[in-house]
């Protein structure tokens, strides 16, 4: 049991390919007496025989091989250091986290869809488990946690460029959160006199994953020796959508942060699939968001939208908005007084920029 776990946790890499020395295996037989030839298995994984006797040894056995730099104040930051062991020993697959994919069949099931299913962001599906993580607490002893773990449903995309692009985009989103806690915190010891900072004040938290190297395990079907799995610090058992397709149920905070992050790029960027849940202090703890980019401008695009007036011409000027457009509108239906403190001059009669689109209005109809 644990002293399994210990030695596993301890155990040497050998150089260059990132697994563990195979003397770790039979230093474990001969001082446990368990074979771990069966549960962190290399080239005889095919090779296991069925039984029913469950598996010993852990679910996964992985190494930490990439965390991004982020923001403190908008991140909710991973325990793990790239080098760090770690151990899954529970992986639960819960329909509460069966949301997290809807972005991908959105963007596969529809042409019209505003997800770019081009995107390595939006065409790679993946799958969820909450997986409950043991690592060492750097005293001797062990921690354990709840994460949310991401494997590529192809196993051809579970690799560790498919999982930094996801983790560069929720530092990235965290960078967002932290100037947006900031503002936040700033309109609040306005009002109350208080001394918030980014850190302190209820606000926006991304959880940042931490990609990592599967060493082995006996769940296979989650993934293999040498593919990518990611770790997310991420412990509910359930994710809400809270700015997806414009239809959710309204909830300010996240909604105003969407906007931010468009009005703080200047449009360039916008965070897509704002997803998770709110923690006990109030906090909205972010998972998996994406980052949609936009594309140069050319001359071509702005004299494709020089449409005629007239009949036709209403259905004509939306047909002529920027995919940028198209989402900010779709997405944010209305704003909130979060939204003025940032954006006062959203409301106008004539077409003036704000957020950095060319738009009359952040969405909310008339002038």
């Amino acid at each position: 049991g644990r002293r399994a776990e210990q030695i596993f946790l301890e155990m040497p890499a050998s150089s260059g390919h990132g697994f563990p020395d195979f003397g770790f295996f039979s230093m474990c037989k001969s001082t446990l007496g368990v074979d771990l030839g069966n549960c962190l298995c290399m080239e005889d994984v095919k090779a296991m025989k069925h039984t029913s006797t469950p598996p010993s040894g852990p679910a996964l056995a992985l190494r930490v091989g990439h965390v991004p730099l982020v923001e403190a104040g908008g991140a909710r930051q991973s325990p793990f250091g790239v080098g760090d062991d770690v151990a899954i020993t529970e992986l639960q697959k819960l329909k509460g986290l069966e949301p997290l994919s809807w972005r991908y069949e959105r963007a596969a099931s529809s042409s019209r869809s505003l997800f770019p299913k081009d995107s390595r962001r939006c065409g790679i599906k993946h799958n969820y488990w909450r997986a409950k993580v043991v690592a060492s607490d750097g005293n001797g002893g062990f921690e354990e946690c709840w994460c949310l773990l991401s494997s590529a449903e192809n196993p051809k995309n579970r690799n560790i460029d498919v999982l930094q692009a996801a983790a560069e985009d929720a530092a990235t989103v965290a960078g967002y959160a932290a100037a947006f806690n900031s503002q936040t915190a700033r309109l609040h010891n306005d009002e109350t006199g208080a001394d918030h900072d980014a850190e302190s004040v209820v606000g926006i938290r991304v959880c940042v994953p931490a990609a990592c190297y599967v060493l082995g395990g006996h769940a296979t079907h989650v993934a293999q020796p040498g593919q990518a799995v990611s770790l997310a610090l991420y412990p509910f058992s359930q994710v809400t959508k809270l700015v997806f397709e414009g239809d959710e149920e309204f909830v300010e905070l996240a909604q105003a942060f969407f906007h931010y992050s468009v009005w703080h790029s200047q449009g360039k960027e916008v965070v897509a699939d704002v997803q998770g849940l709110e923690d006990e202090d109030g906090d909205i703890l972010i998972v998996d968001p994406v980052v949609i980019r936009s594309e140069a401008v050319t001359v071509g695009d702005l004299l494709s939208t020089l449409v005629p007036t007239g009949a036709g011409g209403n259905e004509a000027q939306e047909n002529a908005q920027t995919p940028e457009q198209l989402r900010f509108n779709a997405w944010h239906p209305k704003c909130g007084q979060l939204c003025k403190a940032f954006d006062p001059s959203r409301r106008s009669a004539h077409c003036r920029r704000h957020c950095g689109l060319s738009m009359p209005n952040c969405g909310v109809g008339g002038g």
